[in-house]
């Protein structure tokens, strides 16, 4: 079976050069977003990019918010600065523009974190957290009577935890 190196390389560019455009941590499944909802990189060829990525210490796994991370190294990015124009424009310009259209949800998926579990029969614990720059800026556990409820706040607070949270410190100081 024939491999076209040249190929390959080129996608692990791109890989990096999603990195140094969105310039913050990744889980494996927003790369896998941002690849495949571009057709950029089929989703096989992305696993063995990462993996050789991680392996030749272009980006590195960091624990980001709970939750495995990828992050550029400083070699990551000497090689994508030195090799970027390799990667064609399209891509390029594909890159950039899901990111200028998505970066904010991206980083509030890893910014804003809820779940919850059941205690007992009749009782819920949801954790809900803020994280600013590796930093928890909020930590709130509520006990609830039901499961409904515990759904429902830890999707609401995916939406509302900086207005809760402003709420919250504008209650206390005043």
């Amino acid at each position: 079976m024939f491999f076209d190196n040249n190929n390959l390389t080129v996608k692990k560019l791109i890989v990096l050069y999603i990195f140094k455009n969105i310039d913050i941590p990744l889980t494996k499944n927003q790369i896998i977003n941002i690849t495949l909802e571009n057709n950029l990189i089929d989703y096989f060829t992305l696993q063995e990019c990462i993996t050789e990525l991680e392996v030749s210490n272009l980006i590195s796994i960091i624990e980001s918010n709970q939750k495995p991370s990828y992050i550029l190294t400083k070699s990551g990015q000497q090689t994508i600065d030195v090799f970027e124009e390799r990667i064609d424009t399209n891509s390029k310009d594909l890159v950039r523009k899901y990111i200028s259209e998505n970066k904010e949800k991206i980083k509030k998926e890893t910014e804003i974190l809820s779940n919850f579990y059941e205690k007992s029969e009749n009782e819920y614990i949801v954790n809900l957290k803020v994280i600013e720059n590796q930093i928890t800026i909020i930590d709130l556990t509520l006990s609830v009577v039901s499961a409904k409820q515990a759904k429902l706040i830890s999707e609401k607070w995916k939406n509302m935890a900086h207005k809760v949270y402003g709420d919250l410190i504008s209650s206390l100081i005043n």
